[in-house]
């Protein structure tokens, strides 16, 4: 009770209506994705921003990839994508762009995810708010809280950054279970430089297309393979082949799609048929579930009622001929949502016969309350266990009269075909017949493939971590081609070391002519919560501050394998060779989300008070802020000059803001430009500055031992005062997570403001104020300059940036975009000073004298024909008698009253103004 009561407390307390609302608004698109509004595509920083939130745009993207998971969808997908990527990317980071992509994508993905949790969903909004701003203490901190790496800043995207990598994922097409688009998605947060996407065939040829175009939009390096099998030696093993000739560009994709009608074509053919034995596979364990295992889930329960399991069908109604999924692992994930709302209505009808039998005990008997009791526990305990992984594995893991799915009649012959077509053969998941099995297929197979799997996450679960090691160290005896030391490792073993072994042994060093290539992949599908998903990192790759928090939280794998990875293996990491110890380190985690809940579990968990005070109303926050850091300035100097050196840190964060954000001009000056949580972070730090420097005043001038008057007095005295304040900005701004630039100008302002205020303390001391008043003037003055540039140059920076994006929008002969990017540009440059001028640079070039002058002096050349192209055609807009009412008309065709309203009276009231401003540029 007390704990309900001090949580409802807190989230009267905890966040503000803004963000209330904002996730009502993303809830609804959650629940009715059908009522997602769709806007033409309008630049991030555009216009759309007056309709949409970011935040909203982000979320509603993201949904339409998850939720339109047809194969007719493709476009969908891709153009969901394609908006995402340009909305994570535009945020205001300068120093971190690609880390805080990262950040913001996986919170809003968690905001979906947590659909049902208004705390935590709450509590990732205002996460994604601050992550906004690019802070990096702040992007480093939210990186740890996503269980992410931080990958280097270069202004390269992932596929060059050469970090992370996961040689052998499927997605829904084949064994997994999420689109390629949210493939790419997660390889993308979790700093994936380069996956390899293994296929059954390749008659799914959109999904192909999609996951090459993901990558290519999220800077993600993506090879294709095939995966199949072949009898050897009496079992089946499985193989990859990647295809060759394989690349990003649409170009070279096409290519690849057309192997299955030229050289590929028996292959493809016995791919096919393996294709048609994978359906009849489904079919008959959906048949086997619902004549062996469906009788006895209903057992009890009337047939036709809600507490009733209807039998699963997994044959599409809108096309007979089409299965709902492509893989016997996707049975888990087709049974799970409707045995969990059976079992839910189950559940409930258990606890309210428990609490009839508690609340009116007398009439029931106590066997009657014990089975109650304990239909009860039995329930919850099914339905907080349930998942759609552990489901395939009790209903559908049976092997008993399944059909080989992708078996192959000859390993020999594709072997010679990835040959001649520069194809690589890959022996993957060698350990899934044992050890000794994977050793004699090896041996017998030297020639046929390049590449050996020599970790397999997916199987980590069935196989002993040291037979993955014995494993690495035959193939690097293979490579070695030492026969007498592998006899020695036979033995070492305990391994067969017969003479038919032997005799296999010798053949294949013989035969062997170039060394295998170790590789390693995670095998990840999305279904399974017993082992971490895609994604390997060497431990070296991840930044020093993060390697030992990282290395607790994920599985390492054996050095042994990290070693034979670095040394002689396949992997996307420049010079490992050089590195004097190895060790790789899984990207992913093992699925610990937790269990459903019915949502009355006892007892409530209090709310810790320091999540409370995080997430605590912004505003509130500030006002108790500003109140805090009063009341030392208030004991120290009185409520009178307490409240000047209030006035006058606040004036310098205002005066700062708006000056950095619109220019001197008042006209352009708004309430939104100010940074309200920084102006009180501000004056909360202030506050504790007028004891600490009150106290080495008055200490000043009881060692002081001259006269107390004078210049030398005067100069003394403001050098020890400066230098005390100098270090006290230094130290709460490392404390609040400031750079070292900032940090070192907050010092030296001090020291700069030391002769200015020994020069002018003439002035205040006639006025009698105090001298850390005078010194706390002069020192904001200073400050006032420093930050005012050092804002600006960042404004200038991110509006430069922001046009830079925006002009290539006049490139694409497309005259709907060319509309669009006009409305942003008036939209843009209405808004900030800054943007205009940018604008205009990159129109025209410097258009001061002075910076004509350097042009003149540096001659620098000249504007490309692009350029002058991009400037003919915004001319033109403007300039065209019929431009004004073309651009009229597209607004009320293609948006609603309000919006249309909104874009009309913008377009009135900058269309004239641009023109002219282009015309006396010209």
């Amino acid at each position: 009770m007390i704990f309900r009561i001090y949580n409802n407390l807190v989230e009267k307390l905890s966040f503000s209506p803004d963000l209330q609302k904002l996730r009502r608004a993303i809830n609804m698109s959650i629940d009715v994705p059908e009522f997602i509004e769709n806007f033409p595509d309008s630049h991030p920083r555009g216009f759309v921003k007056e309709f949409r939130k970011r935040r909203t745009t982000i979320a509603e993207a993201y949904l339409r990839i998850t939720k339109t998971l047809e194969s007719a969808k493709y476009d969908e997908r891709i153009h969901a994508l394609s908006l995402l990527a340009e909305h994570i990317i535009y945020s205001k980071s300068i120093k971190m762009p690609l880390n805080t992509a990262r950040v913001q994508l996986a919170l809003m993905k968690e905001v979906v995810r947590n659909r049902n949790n208004k705390r935590v969903q709450l509590e990732l909004l205002r996460d994604f708010t601050i992550s906004t701003f690019g802070h990096p203490r702040s992007v480093r901190k939210y990186l740890k809280k996503l269980d992410l790496i931080e990958v280097p800043e270069t202004g390269k995207p992932l596929s060059e950054l050469n970090i992370g990598w996961d040689f052998h994922v499927h997605d829904k097409s084949s064994y997994g279970r999420k689109s390629p688009v949210q493939l790419i998605i997660d390889a993308f947060i979790k700093g994936v430089s380069e996956l390899t996407v293994a296929y059954n065939n390749l008659d799914k040829s959109y999904y192909i297309r999609e996951v090459v175009e993901a990558g290519r939009i999220l800077g993600i390096k993506v090879n294709i393979a095939l995966e199949f099998s072949a009898e050897l030696q009496g079992k089946r093993f499985h193989f990859m082949y990647i295809l060759p000739y394989f690349s990003g560009k649409k170009k070279k994709l096409k290519k690849v799609l057309k192997l299955k009608s030229n050289d590929f074509e028996a292959f493809m053919n016995e791919l096919q048929q393996n294709e048609k034995k994978r359906r009849k596979n489904i079919l008959y364990l959906v048949e086997y579930f619902n004549k062996e295992h469906l009788p006895a889930i209903n057992k009890g329960y009337e047939a036709g009622s809600i507490y009733y399991l209807e039998p699963l069908s997994v044959i599409s109604q809108i096309d007979p001929n089409k299965l709902l999924i492509h893989s016997r692992r996707h049975l888990g994930e087709l049974l799970f949502p409707k045995l969990k709302e059976v079992l839910i209505n189950r559940l409930l009808l258990a606890m309210a016969q428990k609490k009839n039998f508690d609340n009116f005990s007398s009439e029931h008997t106590a066997i009657e309350r014990t089975e109650a009791t304990k239909r009860y526990v039995d329930l919850y305990k099914a339905y907080t266990g349930l998942s759609a992984e552990r489901l395939r594995l009790q209903y559908f893991n049976r092997t008993e009269n399944l059909i080989s799915e992708s078996e192959v009649s000859s390993l020999p012959e594709i072997s010679k075909l990835a040959q001649q077509t520069n194809g690589i053969i890959k022996f993957i998941s060698p350990l899934e017949n044992g050890l000794e099995a994977a050793i004699d297929t090896v041996l017998e197979n030297v020639e046929h493939f390049t590449h050996v799997e020599i970790f397999n996450m997916f199987d980590s679960v069935m196989h002993e971590g040291t037979e993955f090691v014995t494993f690495t160290k035959f193939i690097q005896l293979i490579n070695k081609a030492d026969y007498n030391e592998l006899v020695n490792f036979y033995k070492a073993n305990q391994l067969n070391s017969e003479e038919t072994r032997l005799n296999a042994t010798q053949k294949a060093i013989s035969q062997r002519k170039l060394p295998f290539i170790s590789t390693i992949g995670s095998d990840a599908t999305g279904w399974s919560t017993l082992v971490p998903g895609m994604g390997f990192v060497f431990e070296h790759n991840i930044p020093k501050h993060q390697r030992n928090w990282f290395k607790k939280r994920h599985l390492s794998l054996a050095p042994e394998i990290s070693e034979a990875i670095a040394t002689e293996g396949d992997h996307p990491v420049k010079r490992t060779k050089k590195l004097k110890s190895f060790n790789i380190l899984s990207l992913g985690k093992t699925d610990d989300s937790g269990n459903n809940f019915l949502g009355d579990e006892l007892p409530v968990k209090p709310i810790s008070p320091l999540r409370a005070l995080e997430y605590t109303n912004p505003q509130v926050v500030n006002i108790i802020l500003i109140l805090i850091g009063f009341l030392p300035a208030y004991f120290t100097v009185g409520v009178e000059y307490a409240m000047l050196w209030f006035a006058i840190t606040g004036f310098r964060n205002i005066f700062v803001d708006l000056i950095s954000a619109q220019g001197i001009m008042p006209g352009g000056w708004s309430t939104k430009d100010i940074n309200q949580t920084n102006l009180a972070n501000s004056l909360f730090w202030t506050g504790f500055s007028v004891p600490i420097l009150g106290f080495v005043k008055d200490n000043f001038e009881t060692i002081y031992p001259w006269v107390h008057e004078g210049a030398s007095y005067e100069y003394a005295k403001f050098f020890f005062i400066n230098i005390a304040n100098g270090t006290y900005l230094a130290t709460h701004n490392y404390i609040r997570g400031f750079d070292k630039a900032t940090i070192r100008a907050n010092f030296f302002r001090s020291l700069l403001a030391w002769p200015l205020s020994a020069s002018f303390s003439g002035v205040g001391n006639a006025f009698a104020i105090p001298s850390i008043v005078q010194a706390k003037f002069w020192s904001d003055f200073i400050a006032s300059i420093i930050e005012g540039t050092a804002k600006l140059r960042t404004i200038v920076k991110l509006e430069s940036k922001l046009i830079d994006s925006l002009l290539p929008e006049f490139d694409n002969k497309d005259k709907e975009t060319e509309i669009l990017a006009i409305l942003d540009l008036m939209y843009i440059t209405e808004n900030s000073a800054r943007a205009k001028s940018a604008m205009l640079t990159k129109l025209y070039g410097k258009t001061t004298v002075l910076g004509k002058l350097k042009i003149f002096v540096l001659r620098r050349p000249k504007p490309k024909p692009e350029q002058i192209d991009r400037l003919k055609v915004i001319q033109g807009m403007f300039t065209c008698s019929e431009c004004y009412f073309k651009i009229s008309n597209y607004i009320i065709s293609h948006y609603n009253k309000d919006q249309s309203i909104f874009l009309l009276n913008m377009l009135a009231r900058n269309f004239q103004k641009i023109k002219v401003l282009l015309e006396n540029h010209q």
